[in-house]
């Protein structure tokens, strides 16, 4: 079946206010989930230069997103530690312990922040932002011919792409061809901004534990899994972001959120050092960075373990009547981070192309919600 597609109209959402929920918490959670294994060895990205990013003017009232975050380009390797991510069994329950009520509001919408669960009426309220080139976003009902992509809240998702979402139902007819399929780039071509990130991201590793050193936190990326990356190539192109502001409710000591990453790079540029990426950036007093990659401290891309998807033959189910047929991806997964009760947060949603515009990647994200018993640290496990 063809992905079934709502494209989101507008460049310039204007600022919303915006809902997440009401009080009262359960206790059925099992505790915090450690990674998952991965499904593939380590694989890269294409390493050709050109292109161009989308025009990502300021959107609207956002707030900490005009001066660029500084990253650097040396290559630190696996430099500082990963986190105590739990010892327990992995929490099958699709999103554990809901510390806030919610009712889904997304039916028959373009609005992605309704897709992914935020800003429902009479729910927390929370402030959003766009930077995004329009071709870039959409959302969906389902995508591919079974059910692995269907919506995991409510009856929508977001999608936010490198490439154009109207060509999400352009079926590649054989290997190869689906470089040729949802890869074209956005104006207005080269000269854009590429080496830098809008505030609050930074690419630079904080190089230690920032739940063992708190003093870390807001020195850089605490999850220690962008700078390796991006300094291989240190540009990016056509920069799509989705941004929320809000504050943590009382009785609320995590968040979630469900993610898919999917590329038309593989496998032409399997095995290459330049990746498509995915960041979801916390910034908040006990963390700021990544909140979104496998157990070997990959972000979300190419090179992720989580990439299972792998449709080498072209009969994948999950691909069927898209343009990923022939391209790989990962189920979806579920994030969780611990919060502080009251604080103020922003969560950035992020994916770029790395070195050059050609092939893209794309982003499925929903189920946004709060937890009320933590995990020790970020956490992204594949949803059973």
């Amino acid at each position: 079946m063809d992905c079934k597609l709502s494209v989101f109209s507008r460049l310039l959402l204007p600022l919303l206010t915006l809902g997440l929920g009401g009080s009262a918490c359960n206790t059925d959670d099992d505790g915090g989930s450690p990674f998952g294994t991965g499904a593939n060895d380590e694989i890269g990205d294409e390493g050709s230069s050109g292109g161009d990013q989308g025009d990502q003017g300021d959107q609207g009232d956002q707030g900490d997103q005009g001066d660029q975050g500084e990253d650097s380009e040396d290559d630190q390797g696996s430099e500082g530690t990963l986190f105590d991510v739990g010892s327990g069994e992995e929490d099958t329950t699709g999103g554990g312990c809901r510390s806030i009520p919610h009712t889904p509001c997304d039916a028959n919408t373009d609005d992605p922040f309704a897709a992914m669960g935020l800003g429902c009426p009479g729910e927390f309220p929370v402030t959003t932002s766009i930077d995004a080139h329009p071709d870039g976003l959409g959302v969906l009902q389902g995508f591919g011919s079974n059910d692995t992509f269907d919506p995991t809240e409510g009856s929508a998702f977001v999608v936010l792409s490198t490439g154009h979402v109207a060509e999400l139902g352009d079926e590649p007819a054989s290997p190869g061809q689906q470089i040729f399929n949802c890869n074209k780039w956005f104006t207005p071509g080269d000269g854009m901004n590429t080496a830098t990130f809008p505030d609050p991201i930074e690419a630079q590793d904080v190089g230690g534990d920032c739940l063992a050193n708190p003093q870390l936190v807001g020195m850089g990326d605490c999850s220690n899994t962008i700078e390796d990356q991006f300094s291989m190539s240190g540009f990016k192109y056509d920069y799509q972001e989705l941004r929320v502001s809000l504050t943590v409710p009382e009785d609320a000591v995590a968040l979630g959120f469900d993610v898919a990453y999917l590329t038309t790079e593989w496998p032409v540029f399997a095995g290459q050092p330049y990746n498509d990426m995915f960041i979801a950036w916390l910034e908040a007093p006990n963390w700021t960075g990544n909140v979104s990659f496998d157990q070997n401290g990959n972000a979300l891309s190419l090179n992720s373990a989580f990439l299972a998807l792998q449709d080498s033959d072209g009969t994948l189910p999950e691909f069927a009547g898209t343009c990923l047929r022939y391209g790989a991806g990962t189920p979806w997964l579920s994030s969780t981070v611990d919060v502080n009760p009251g604080d103020a947060i922003e969560l950035v949603f992020a994916v770029f192309d790395l070195d050059d515009v050609n092939l893209d990647s794309m982003v499925f994200l929903d189920n946004f919600h709060w937890e009320c018993e933590g995990g020790g640290g970020p956490s992204t496990v594949p949803i059973p």
